[in-house]
């Protein structure tokens, strides 16, 4: 194969890396449920997929409770995205996961 035909196809399969990854989350606040994010979208996004799992993790840890309803000061439904707001997979098994999910 010529290269330029290499270039070809890689340009039209190539799949774009995100430019930042960041964890989704959900807390109640005056009894309403909110999604929020970590960083926050106006603050620069973390740069590794794996940085930002392990910093969902622990929120999560750090937060959950072992009640089924959502306890005060609870991170909920915490995942990982990217720039564009797609749920990222989880790096040790490859599949979607959320931690804590309630609500």
């Amino acid at each position: 194969m010529k290269l330029s035909q290499g270039l070809k196809i890689i340009a039209e399969g190539w799949v774009e890396k995100p430019k930042g990854f960041r964890v989704k989350y959900q807390e109640v606040l005056d009894s309403i449920l909110v999604t929020k994010y970590s960083p926050g979208l106006d603050d620069s996004a973390l740069e590794s997929d794996v940085t930002t799992w392990r910093y969902a993790w622990k929120l999560f840890m750090a937060t959950r409770s072992e009640f089924s309803e959502i306890s005060p000061d609870e991170f909920v439904n915490i995942t990982v995205v990217d720039d564009s707001d797609r749920q990222i997979p989880y790096y040790v098994t490859g599949k979607l996961v959320t931690f804590n999910i309630k609500g």
